[in-house]
């Protein structure tokens, strides 16, 4: 994992015409931030995941060199017990590309494209619309994925007793489901809407579930729920 990430991050550099050695320490402390203990979901793998969503969704991206980067830089800083990682991140990055000779209106343009990651705010642009709907790409993902990303995101919250996490957790998730849509791009919401609004119902469900027996354990799919959220995925 580690081996392509480097070569992502080589050629992004070429591009720029910045020195890949150069370059180097600041990769290496990213792939140092992604391997923090306590991560689990916010990993390398999660930027390998949305760099090859960018190459399978991306064709019509009009500056992919700023989504690349933000890709890399989006979830440097990441710690849940804070409530400006994305902001914290885009700091970072400035500092990081500024230091390496990006000019100050492509480490702004990157700026801008981490800090849409919040999920809080309008999409200004297609480019912002695409990198926010790969970042929510897990939501539309097969059942027993979903529930690993669950499962993963619950331990990086383990600090938080149940009693605190589920009713944030569900705050969160039902958020997303009020929206009239999860999807900004139109090609993604029609690939993704359905599926991430059954995972997203499905573990709204598990968490009360889990609230009225006490239960601790992270959610799993059940095979009777399995087989309902294939029928209605398809349906």
């Amino acid at each position: 994992m580690a081996d392509e990430i480097a070569r992502r991050w080589r050629g992004l550099m070429l591009r720029l015409g910045i020195d890949p050695g150069t370059a180097r320490p600041v990769l290496d402390e990213l792939l140092a931030l992604y391997g923090e203990t306590g991560r689990h979901y916010h990993t390398l793998d999660h930027v390998a995941a949305l760099l090859h969503l960018l190459d399978t969704h991306g064709q019509g991206v009009t500056d992919r060199d700023a989504v690349e980067l933000a890709i890399f830089f989006h979830d440097a800083v990441y710690d849940p017990a804070r409530r400006d990682n994305e902001e914290a991140s885009a700091a970072l990055t400035r500092g990081r590309l500024a230091a390496l000779g990006v000019a100050a209106d492509v480490i702004g343009r990157v700026e801008q494209l981490i800090l849409a990651t919040r999920h809080t705010s309008d999409i200004a642009d297609d480019d912002t619309a695409l990198l926010v709907d790969l970042d929510l790409s897990v939501l539309a993902a097969e059942l027993t994925v979903y529930a690993a990303y669950a499962s993963a995101i619950r331990l990086e919250y383990a600090m938080y007793p149940d009693h605190m996490y589920r009713p944030g957790r569900k705050n969160v998730l039902s958020a997303f489901l009020a929206r009239p849509q999860i999807y900004g791009t139109p090609a993604l919401r029609a690939l993704w809407e359905a599926p991430a609004r059954g995972n997203l119902a499905w573990e709204v469900g598990e968490l009360d579930d889990r609230q009225r027996c006490g239960c601790r354990t992270p959610p799993r799919p059940s095979a009777r729920s399995r087989r309902r959220r294939t029928r209605g995925r398809w349906r």
